[in-house]
């Protein structure tokens, strides 16, 4: 369910899924783009959900750039899901030539690789499987969900709250029991909540970029499909199934008997 909060993109409680264990509670889970803007009225409306816990998804570098604007009574936390970002642009926060400016210098280091945007998108998911230090934070992401609840609501974010996000998203509906259809359904979501963020991201560019980069940063700002199928590709690859790989992550039976009965009704 959206969660319209002005300055803050992709907001939503991912609660009210129906599960082959139960029924996501709601007022619990909240997934969400970067809390570096907010105001009052953002901060009233989290308050009525009851936050009480922020996870951070972003790198020391990016927190340090852009931090949180924090909220008394609220504990935060930083579980870095990557080590370092070297594409990423908080595009909602930037004039159009910096912007520009930015773009061309993450698209020159992107083509040293030999890569185009579609590939450097599939090895950054795929990436996220094999990359040990990705996996340590996925493990400390749901096992902090299900060894240390909340009496409120868990919202966690990155930039734009889609890769990162999306990703801990997608394992932690699945211990919980969401079927492979729900997983894409929530996942693909994104682009439609963020859909006037990134028509406004566009608009600023355009007197700045050639046209098929203005194509390139609206790939930027959504999700697609083959994202989830490379994710779960190197899944099978090398671990056999999901819970396979969460167990690399450090993930057991017991934590996810713990999800289940905190989280679902």
């Amino acid at each position: 369910m959206k969660i319209d909060l002005p300055n803050v993109c992709n907001a939503r409680d991912i609660g009210g899924m129906k599960t082959k264990y139960g029924v996501i509670k709601q007022g619990k889970f909240i997934r969400s783009g970067v809390l570096n803007r907010l105001n009052g009225e953002d901060v009233e409306i989290l308050k009525k959900y009851n936050l009480k816990r922020v996870i951070d998804l972003r790198t020391s570098m990016e927190t340090e750039t852009t931090p949180d604007v924090k909220i008394d009574g609220v504990e935060y936390l930083n579980v870095s899901v990557v080590r370092s970002v070297t594409f990423g642009i908080s595009f909602e926060s930037l004039d159009g030539p910096i912007l520009a400016e930015r773009l061309q210098a993450g698209y020159e280091r992107m083509q040293k690789k030999g890569e185009e945007y579609p590939e450097h998108m599939e090895n950054i998911y795929r990436r996220y499987v094999y990359d040990d230090h990705c996996r340590n934070a996925y493990g400390t992401f749901l096992k902090t969900l299900a060894n240390n609840p909340s009496d409120g609501a868990t919202l966690w974010h990155c930039t734009m709250g889609k890769d990162r996000v999306g990703t801990c998203t997608v394992l932690l509906e699945y211990c919980l029991g969401a079927s492979s259809e729900q997983i894409y359904e929530d996942f693909m979501l994104s682009n439609t909540q963020t859909q006037d963020n990134t028509n406004s991201v566009l608009n600023k560019a355009k007197p700045f970029v050639p046209a098929e980069r203005l194509e390139l940063i609206e790939s930027m700002l959504m999700v697609q499909r083959y994202y989830l199928d490379a994710f779960f590709d190197e899944i099978k690859n090398r671990f056999g199934d999901s819970d396979g790989f969460l167990s690399a992550c450090g993930v057991t039976d017991k934590d996810k008997e713990n999800l289940r009965k905190l989280y679902l009704e």
